[in-house]
């Protein structure tokens, strides 16, 4: 079981982060054709199913809005958090499989999943959706059980149904769970209640006979043991044959007074689910490559940001996942409201990025938890990428105020440090971040992410027309930056320490080149801090966290960012190989977990911080605005030449749909949307630009093709130097 570095989440005070180091290579869509050959017929062809890479399989069914998650597995279970619903073949001869769950192939959270044994088979179908009857941060779910006869010879089949306090293995129980999980339930009507709440309900085609845990002989109703309720569905079948039951169960247990919910059949729900994710959806901006999995865990990961939203005061607030970490912090919020301006839910982002602004101190400071001086930068940083994708004015001036405040508290922390004769002069003064670092300590990651405050404070102040801040701003960032660069020339370190005692675990320092920008991501630092935190191997990956057999999902995420924007493309790609080939089979990420065995404890998959990563890196792979050009196809292989599009992406340089081809052998043809600056787009690894067939297009060093201002195409003709993406 993993040792989780991390304090209670009752006094929400400390928060972890876990991760890990090392590459594996993907199992893609070939291990999904193996496992779907043993699958039951009965699952829909809207499922898309994939192989499970974590010990356990856990799904999230929520919707944003609500204030808490149906928790989908492990095993054949759901859990609303007060009550569970648990399946069990009674009637299996012999072992009984369970498998995985598994989503639509459009990305859309209706799960799937299965049981088989010698004799039948159960396929499940259970969806989740809004019901205003239950109130406005509530939802309703139901799961239909598909029970088929699958040997040759006649028999009794038995589904039998437990309604309990909590499911078994890994789960949270909600902050605001009902403190009456020790009582015993009872069935009143047909419906399972406990100390007068309705739990959940058998309905259509369910014929339930209850009885108590190991009774020899059947009764009209009874208690199970510890609060448990147990119902069968029963019926004798022959080859072939199948029976359907529906189970529904509202995320909050509803007063036995209050009239059942009892209008929406399970084709209802799932209907609704189905159309409300897919509204949704429609509002980001489309990707598509050649690969069907990465296309998948893109919309997967959109899937987890729009579950991750509840609602506070009238706003968005971006919390960090459906089940352990409903909670705001500044760390992971700030991703967030990038992944979201970057995918075009624009407005989402910027309502996300204003309930970031509620952190804001007096003082200046923008701080979740105590000791994380990271937080002004971070915050500071998602209001210009909020505001920035693409430019707008009004937006960006609704955070100048906090931008100026944020300068002034910088620049007196640094005051203090030079004026105290401090060992580190100049820079922010000791910490203790109860949290990843594990250190007290000057942390490198706090000045970088100054630096990046004072640089959206420019930005913020530029497109907000207020010419005096952006000044002070760029010259607070040059300032900064120089402190950095001398303060890192005095340290032993060959890479980039976590902090400027040589103390702590790596976290803030793998963000100094992207997205901080203190130190270029071509440096030679980085790419050495990448191989130290990637593991002996020296390959692109997953990054350990803490202890060699733990792996972090997104640790790893800015070093692979630094190797695109530094001309090592591989390296990207073989980090988001080893992301998929490490995400459950809804391509879910869990925050941590073992390398062996893919244990990940009680921190339930999947993170909002992870899927941001993703879709951060995925749309910089594709169009990138990071530097003062817009560059196109920075990190596909040419495999992705068949026909990705990345349709009106938000850019500092205004929306921008993205379309590579590869209409012959030795030709590759690019088309974007014009924009106002340089143009530049990388010829993929395993191609070679032999020259420029557009006009106003030229070639540099057989690897750029550099269009000016307005274009919005070119055509080169390559030589192709392997078959082939690499890696």
């Amino acid at each position: 079981m993993i040792e989780r570095l991390k304090t209670s989440r009752v006094s929400r005070s400390g928060r972890g982060r876990l991760a890990r180091a090392a590459w594996l290579a993907l199992a893609s869509l070939a291990l999904c054709a193996s496992a779907a050959r043993s699958d039951p017929a009965a699952i829909p062809g809207t499922a898309l199913i994939l192989p499970e890479h974590y010990a356990r399989s856990i799904a999230a069914l929520g919707f944003p809005g609500a204030r808490r998650a149906f928790q989908i597995g492990s095993g054949s279970q759901v859990s609303g958090g007060d009550a569970a619903l648990t399946w069990r073949l009674a009637s299996a001869s012999g072992a009984v499989r369970t498998s995985p769950v598994c989503f639509e192939r459009d990305g859309v959270p209706v799960a799937h999943w299965w049981m088989v044994s010698e004799r039948e088979s159960v396929t499940f179908e259970a969806a989740a959706a809004p019901n205003p009857a239950l109130g406005d941060s509530s939802l309703e779910l139901t799961v239909l059980a598909t029970v088929v006869w699958r040997a040759s010879e006649p028999g009794e089949s038995v589904l039998e149904v437990r309604v309990r306090p909590e499911p078994d293995g890994p789960h949270v129980a909600p902050w605001d769970a009902l403190d009456d999980h020790g009582r015993s339930g009872e069935w009143k009507d047909g419906i399972a209640c406990r100390d007068g709440r309705m739990l959940a309900a058998p309905r259509a085609g369910c014929v339930p006979v209850t009885r108590a845990r190991g009774a020899g002989r059947r009764t009209g109703i009874s208690h199970a043991d510890a609060g448990e309720l147990v119902t069968e569905s029963r019926a004798r079948m022959k080859s072939g044959e199948h029976r359907s039951c529906e189970f529904w169960m509202p995320l909050y247990p509803l007063a036995a007074s209050t009239t059942p919910i009892s209008g929406r059949s399970h084709r209802e729900v799932v209907e609704r689910a189905r159309r409300l994710w897919r509204e949704w959806m429609a509002r980001t901006a489309p990707l598509a490559t050649p690969d069907s999995l990465v296309n998948a865990a893109w919309r997967a990961a959109l899937v987890t940001l729009i579950q991750c939203q509840e609602r506070d005061e009238g706003g968005w607030v971006p919390i960090g996942n459906p089940f352990q970490y409903r909670d705001v912090w500044l760390r992971d919020g700030a991703r967030v409201v990038r992944a979201l301006a970057v995918a075009g839910l624009t407005d989402l982002a910027r309502d996300d990025a204003r309930t970031l602004a509620r952190f804001a101190l007096p003082t200046g400071a923008l701080l979740s938890q105590r000791g994380q001086l990271d937080g002004t930068g971070e915050a500071l940083w998602a209001f210009e990428q909020a505001c920035a994708l693409p430019p707008d004015r009004e937006a960006a001036r609704r955070f100048l105020p906090h931008a100026a405040l944020a300068l002034d508290w910088i620049e007196r922390q640094r005051r203090v440090t030079r004026s105290l004769g401090l060992a580190w002069p100049g820079l922010l003064p000791f910490c203790d971040p109860h949290d990843a670092e594990v250190a007290r300590a000057q942390l490198v990651g706090n000045d970088a992410w100054c630096f990046a405050a004072c640089r959206a404070a420019a930005a913020l102040a530029r497109i907000g027309g207020d010419a005096p801040l952006e000044r002070r701003a760029l010259d607070a960032a040059r300032d900064l930056r120089d402190t950095f660069d001398r303060a890192l020339a005095r340290t032993r370190s060959l890479d980039v320490p976590p902090s400027w005692q040589g103390v702590g675990l790596d976290w803030g320092n793998a963000a100094t080149g992207y997205p901080t920008g203190v130190i270029p991501p071509d440096a030679p630092r980085l790419e050495a801090l990448a191989r130290r935190m990637w593991g002996a191997a020296g390959r692109a990956g997953l990054a350990s966290y803490g202890r060699a057999d733990l792996l972090h999902t997104y640790l790893g995420a800015d070093l692979a960012q630094n190797a695109l924007l530094a001309g090592r493309p591989g390296d990207a790609r073989d980090y988001l190989r080893a992301l998929l080939a490490h995400s459950s089979s809804t391509l879910g990420q869990a925050e941590v977990f073992e390398r062996e065995g893919g244990e990940f404890g009680e921190n339930l998959p999947p993170h909002a911080t992870a899927a941001a990563t993703l879709v951060d890196l995925m749309r910089n792979m594709i169009v990138c605005d990071w530097r003062d050009t817009l560059e196109v196809a920075l990190g596909g292989g040419l495999s992705w030449w068949g026909g990705t599009r990345f349709e009106n992406a938000p850019t500092r340089f205004g929306r921008v749909t993205v379309a590579l081809d590869r209409p012959s052998p030795d030709r590759l043809h690019v088309s974007w949307t014009p924009v106002a600056v340089l143009t530049r787009v990388r010829v993929p690894d395993g191609a070679r630009a032999v020259s420029a067939l557009t006009p106003g297009a030229r070639l540099v060093e057989g690897r750029w093709i550099e269009c000016a201002p307005g274009t919005s195409e070119a055509i080169v003709q390559v030589a192709i130097e392997r078959a082939g993406n690499i890696r």
